[in-house]
C-alpha cells in the first residue's frame, strides 16, 4: 500500500476512534465512605411532602446512630427506638442533598439495601433542579416507593408541558395507571412501575443492585439491575449503555412532547426516608394500600408514632453513587 492511497484510511480511522473516545463515559464524581460527609448536606428543615418525619443535622444524625460508617458502606437510617407523641413533628430520619449539580451524563447509585417495604414509610433516591433556577420545577424520582409495595416508581414531575408515550418495546417497565402527563398539578407526575424486586422488601432479599439514569438532551433513562445481573462495565468503572439493553424506564421527547432542556435544569442528587405525608398517609394508607387493615391502625401517624420496631429494616446501605459524563456532556 503506498502512503498516498493509505492516508485516508488512517484519517478514518483516527475519526471513528476520536468518535468512540468523546462517546465514551468518564467517572466525574464517586460518593462513597471515603467523603459521604463532606459531599452532601444533612437537613434540618420542616418536610416539603408534609410527612411526620423530624430530619436531623449530620452532627445529630451522627450522635443518635441514624448515619454511620459500617466497612465502606454508607448507613443511614430512621429512629427505631422511640415511641413518639402524635402531638410532636414526626420520627427522627435523615434527608440530605448534595452540594454538587450536573446536568446530563450517567447517575449511578449502588445500594445494598433501603428501606423496607414497611407500613407508613416513604423513602426515596432523586434529583431535583438547581435552587437557582427559579420558575422551573424539574424532578427526577429514580428509586421511590411507600408503605408495603415491593415496585419501584419511577417518576418524572414538571412544571412546564411535558407528556411521553414510550411504546412497550422501548422500555421493560409498565406506565402507571396510564399517566403520561409529567406536570406537577397532576400529583403523580408521570410514572413507569419497574418490575418485582426493584423496591424494599423484595429487593433487600437479593442483595440490592444499581439504579442507573442516563440524561441526555433527547432523553432519560432509568435502568435496574439486581445485584446478581449488574453488567461488568458498571463492575469496571467503564459504563457502556449501548450494551445494556431496554432501560426500565424511558423518557424519550420522541415519543410524547416535553423540551427536557427547559425542564430539566442543573439536578441536585437527594435522600430522604419521610413517614406519610402526601403518598404514604391519607388515601394511600386506607386505600391505595391494605396498610389500615394489617396495622390496626386508622391512621399513618398513629401507627409510626406508636412503633418504633416496625422500622428496624428502614435504613440504607450505600457502596457508592457516582456519576459519570461524556465530554459533550461538560
Amino acid at each position: 500500500m503506498t502512503p498516498l492511497t493509505g492516508r485516508p484510511a488512517l484519517v478514518t480511522v483516527i475519526l471513528v476512534l476520536h468518535c468512540v473516545l468523546s462517546q465514551a463515559y468518564t467517572l466525574v464524581h464517586n460518593y462513597n465512605y471515603t467523603n459521604w460527609y463532606s459531599s452532601f448536606i444533612f437537613e434540618d428543615l420542616p418536610d416539603p411532602t408534609k410527612g411526620f418525619v423530624d430530619y436531623q443535622s449530620l452532627n445529630d444524625s451522627l450522635s443518635l446512630g441514624l448515619t454511620k460508617i459500617i466497612g465502606k458502606q454508607v448507613y443511614m437510617s430512621v429512629d427505631n427506638v422511640s415511641v413518639v407523641p402524635l402531638t410532636s413533628t414526626g420520627r427522627k430520619s435523615i434527608w440530605l442533598e448534595s452540594k454538587d449539580v450536573f446536568q446530563h451524563g450517567l447517575l449511578i447509585g449502588d445500594f445494598e439495601h433501603m428501606p423496607g417495604s414497611d407500613c407508613g414509610i416513604w423513602p426515596s433516591f432523586w434529583t431535583f433542579h438547581n435552587y437557582d433556577a427559579s420558575g422551573v420545577y424539574g424532578e427526577i424520582d429514580i428509586l421511590e416507593g411507600f408503605n408495603d409495595i415491593t415496585r419501584n416508581y419511577i417518576s418524572l414531575h414538571t412544571s412546564g408541558n411535558c407528556t411521553f408515550k414510550s411504546p412497550p418495546s422501548k422500555q421493560t417497565g409498565v406506565p402507571n395507571n396510564d399517566n403520561y402527563d409529567c406536570n406537577l398539578s397532576a400529583g403523580a407526575g408521570c410514572s413507569v412501575q419497574a418490575p418485582e424486586g426493584s423496591y424494599g422488601a423484595s429487593f433487600n432479599a437479593q442483595g440490592g443492585g444499581v439504579y442507573a439514569m442516563q440524561w441526555a438532551s433527547r432523553f432519560i433513562k432509568i435502568f435496574f439491575f439486581p445485584r446478581n445481573s449488574i453488567p461488568a462495565d458498571i463492575v469496571a468503572g467503564k459504563p457502556n449503555p449501548a450494551k445494556w439493553g431496554l432501560p426500565t424506564a424511558n423518557f424519550d421527547s420522541r415519543y410524547g412532547h416535553c423540551d427536557l432542556e427547559e425542564s430539566f435544569q442543573p439536578q441536585t442528587i437527594f435522600f430522604d426516608s419521610t413517614f406519610c405525608g402526601a403518598a404514604a398517609g391519607g388515601k394511600a394508607w386506607t386505600s391505595w394500600t391494605d396498610c389500615s387493615v394489617k396495622t390496626g391502625y386508622s391512621t399513618c401517624e398513629e401507627y409510626v408514632a406508636g412503633n418504633p420496631h416496625a422500622y428496624d429494616d428502614a435504613y440504607w446501605l450505600i457502596n457508592s453513587v457516582k456519576i459519570y459524563q461524556r465530554s459533550e456532556d461538560m
